[in-house]
């Protein structure tokens, strides 16, 4: 098996061995949720999307995707004194989308979530749903930001 297969692509994600240590291996999110979703343009770089610097001061912004993602929201309870966790994920500097937002009108659960590289180095994100959002995208850098544990509500 390969490694992309143990880990779900989550090990190119920045810090995101995180996953395993806290939840005791990688995970595909199966059974999670998604309790929100925010796309932002708030940085901006003076580099082009070749890599290559913008001629002059000019800059480009930056599209950018926050995820927060209910772990195992619907799977099978928690072992007690084991929590749950949420997982805040950024997808950042992003070239190419296929988003559903409509999905988030939905109770937006999750099949599976995995990372793969591309040739040219992007990271392609692909967030299978069960039920709402669904989610493909090519970006520069994935990083789990956060991972803090939640009481899940029955």
């Amino acid at each position: 098996m390969s490694k992309a297969n143990r880990t779900w692509g989550w090990h190119l994600a920045r810090d995101g061995e995180r996953l395993e240590l806290v939840l005791g291996g990688y995970s595909s999110f199966h059974d999670s949720a998604i309790r929100s979703f925010c796309l932002q343009r708030i940085r901006r770089t003076h580099e082009g999307v070749s890599g290559l610097p913008l001629p002059g001061n000019r800059t480009r912004e930056m599209l950018d995707l926050r995820l927060e993602v209910l772990h195992n929201r619907y799977g099978a309870p928690p072992v007690p004194g084991k929590p749950d966790y949420i997982a805040t994920l950024d997808f950042l500097d992003i070239r190419a989308s296929d988003i559903d937002v409509n999905g988030m009108v939905e109770e937006a659960t999750i099949t599976e979530m995995t990372l793969a590289e591309t040739p040219e180095g992007l990271i392609q994100l692909d967030l299978t749903p069960n039920i709402g959002l669904d989610i493909r995208l090519t970006c520069k850098e994935a990083v789990l930001v956060d991972l803090r544990p939640y009481t899940r509500e029955v």
